[in-house]
């Protein structure tokens, strides 16, 4: 009997250890839900997860870094740079392809990833300073770039602005569809990929990684590229989503994709890394920020609450896995 009610016990702590974030989703929905009603209309709930792309499109940057056992502070800044760039690009007569702006802005980010590997991987800098450092310069770019302020161009193609506004049937955000497609590639690639399996036992043990014949340079150099080309990629949609670009407006989601990064290591098998929880993560976020703002929250609600949620998460993590993290340490 004893032994019963112990494995009951286990069971019961394991299941809300891999779905708490599913559980917090939806007793925060249901709070919000009864302080508005509002908050359940179709419309609004499809404003959640389009607001949640941005976001999940720069958490799942970080996350094939921290996978791999390192930190690119550079996301956020990476992401009003690839938006500057696409911006500016656009404003030129001769760049009217928006197709064609958006890859050269996209082969730009992972030129910065590159050269984020390069400075990690090759002269051996810390991946936070490394980062940090290139994040400063990227800021001092896009600053230039836009002069310090607004950047916006009457000669922008509409299309721009449907990536980050448009419905497909006046429903569904192109947004989410491309979020989607994103979250499916980096899913398939971290799960069903040999680079992919390569790159947790990287973040993992580097060390063990090298003796069994990984080579752990290219793996970590694959995981910068990423990071930075769904960061890009976020930061192209922000930009059309705000119908404009200001220097510092991709930095605001840093902590934000971080949080997510981290709290989606909670989701499915608590203490791993997963691009699955990670959009998760960045699916709460987005519910809180949506709720609180509908609410009338206080502004700093917001900081309050997501800060509240990451503790709870890191401390489930730190008990089930004694302190470790795969790929990063806590």
């Amino acid at each position: 009997m004893k032994i019963n009610n112990l494995e009951k016990k286990i069971a019961i702590k394991n299941f809300f250890a891999k779905y708490f974030l599913l559980i917090a989703i939806f007793f925060i929905s249901i709070f919000f839900g009864l302080k508005e009603p509002a908050f359940y209309r179709i419309d609004n709930l499809l404003d959640i997860i389009r607001s949640g792309t941005i976001i999940g499109l720069m958490s799942i940057g970080i996350t094939y870094s921290l996978i791999a056992g390192e930190f690119d502070f550079s996301i956020g800044a990476m992401a009003t740079f690839s938006a500057c760039i696409a911006g500016k690009l656009l404003a030129y007569p001769n760049f009217n392809s928006f197709l064609l702006v958006i890859f050269i802005a996209l082969v730009l980010s992972c030129v910065i990833g590159l050269i984020n590997a390069f400075n990690t991987v090759v002269i051996g800098v810390p991946a936070f300073i490394a980062t940090l450092g290139l994040s400063i310069l990227l800021g001092g770019v896009t600053k230039y770039i836009t002069g310090g302020g607004v950047l916006y161009s009457l000669s922008w193609p509409k299309t721009f602005f449907l990536l980050g506004q448009g419905r497909i049937f006046k429903v569904i955000p192109i947004s989410v569809i491309v979020f989607f497609l994103g979250f499916l590639f980096a899913w398939a690639y971290t799960e069903r990929t040999k680079t992919g399996r390569y790159m947790y036992a990287v973040g993992a043990n580097p060390d063990t990684a090298s003796h069994v014949g990984i080579n752990v340079k290219k793996i970590k150099t694959i995981a910068f590229v990423f990071s930075s080309f769904f960061a890009g990629f976020g930061g192209i949609i922000l930009g059309s989503t705000l119908g404009s670009i200001t220097p510092g407006m991709g930095e605001g989601n840093l902590l934000s994709a971080i949080s997510a990064a981290m709290l989606g290591a909670t989701f499915l098998r608590p203490g791993t890394l997963n691009m699955t929880g990670t959009v998760i993560g960045a699916l709460l976020l987005a519910v809180i920020t949506n709720g609180l703002t509908m609410i009338g929250a206080s502004f700093y609600m917001k900081d309050i609450i997501q800060g509240f949620i990451l503790l709870i998460s890191i401390g489930v993590i730190a008990t089930i896995k004694e302190g470790k993290l795969s790929g990063v340490s806590i």
